[in-house]
């Protein structure tokens, strides 16, 4: 099946309905005229446009999703659990590879036509320096934090499902960037905010390794393209542009005029500070650690993908990432400087 069309009268149940990126991707698909079902733990905790149904519902509890996903055609699971540290690292195995089984089960019951499914490029594995397509494959778990493990068996599972005859498309958002809540997955705003603000000291390594930066209402709309364009049996990365940490970080003074940050933290002092990090955090019941020593081998591989296929197969587009971060220091609430204000 080449898609299920741009239909009016296509119900959608979305999961993860109030995170960050959750919550614009409801937003998109209303938009586009779809008629909206919203799962959310606590419904309260949704501000949604008027139209939009929301639906109690917790990805551990079968019952929950079954009663949900009644009359949807689709489904948008994007829920998932996205996070630097936890106590119990097997929290992560039961959101993001139980509570995606729960979801796919229910939806086979359910009679669901499609299912997108927001995996993650972590689930890929660190790249070369070239950009890497869908098809990469790269299980070297010595750069990879528990969350991206857990992503990573997750979409082992659900290539399972598709194997078995289930229409589910992946989606492999690379790093999300852009206005909207401050949450772990948000981490480059929360970067931004402690540039302008002068917080960040340095950075770990040399700055050179590089990245695929996807804005996020790029990414939102790229869920709703997959949905409704995308090919049975295939996956789409949705990325944007690359640069390096040192790149970012010039960018972003040549927007502001403030001086980038140039000390270059060694490896082993940031595997030190990490450990010390983590300790703290396991003595306490809410510290989340600035840094673990995952997070550190993360920063020293290229994260590159490229976004080819969506664009071709898609029409998906891509927002260049010096517009992005202007975009995040309006959101902020940052002044330009009069001299700044000609490149902006």
């Amino acid at each position: 099946m080449d898609g299920i069309g741009n239909s009016e009268t296509m119900k959608i149940l979305i999961t993860g309905a109030t995170g960050y990126l959750g919550e614009k991707i409801v937003r998109e698909a209303h938009e586009r005229g779809h008629a909206v079902r919203a799962l959310c733990r606590n419904p309260s905790n949704g501000v949604f446009p008027e139209g939009v149904e929301a639906a109690q519902g917790d990805l551990s509890r079968p019952e929950s999703l079954a009663a949900a996903m009644r009359d949807c055609r689709a489904v948008i699971h994007t829920a998932g659990l996205v996070s630097i540290w936890r106590r119990d690292v097997q929290d992560f195995y039961r959101v993001n590879v139980d509570g995606t089984g729960n979801v796919l089960k229910a939806a086979k019951n359910a009679g669901v036509e499609r299912v997108i499914y927001t995996s993650s490029f972590f689930a890929l594995g660190p790249t070369d320096e070239r950009p890497a397509d869908e098809s990469w494959w790269n299980p070297d778990e010595s750069a990879m934090t528990p969350y991206a493990r857990s992503k990573m068996n997750a979409l082992q599972k659900v290539r399972e499902w598709i194997q078995d005859g289930l229409d589910i498309i992946p989606v492999y958002p690379v790093l999300i960037y852009g206005p909207g809540k401050a949450t772990q997955g948000n981490y480059i705003t929360k970067m931004v905010d402690d540039y302008i603000h002068r917080r960040i000291p340095g950075y770990v390594g040399d700055g050179r390794f590089r990245w695929t930066y996807s804005f996020v209402d790029d990414v939102a709309k790229g869920h709703l393209l997959a949905l409704e364009n995308g090919r049975q049996g295939e996956s789409y990365i949705l990325g944007g542009e690359d640069a390096s940490l040192n790149e970012l970080f010039d960018i972003l003074q040549e927007l502001t005029g403030i001086k980038r940050p140039r000390l270059k933290i060694p490896y082993p002092l940031a595997k030190g500070y990490a450990c010390m990090e983590e300790l703290r955090a396991r003595l306490s019941n809410n510290y989340l650690p600035k840094l673990t020593r995952d997070t550190v081998d993360v920063y020293l591989r290229h994260w590159r993908f490229s976004s080819q296929k969506a664009i071709t197969e898609l029409g998906y587009t891509r927002t260049p990432l010096k517009m992005g971060l202007i975009k995040i220091l309006e959101s902020l609430g940052f002044t330009f400087p009069e001299d700044r204000k000609t490149i902006l």
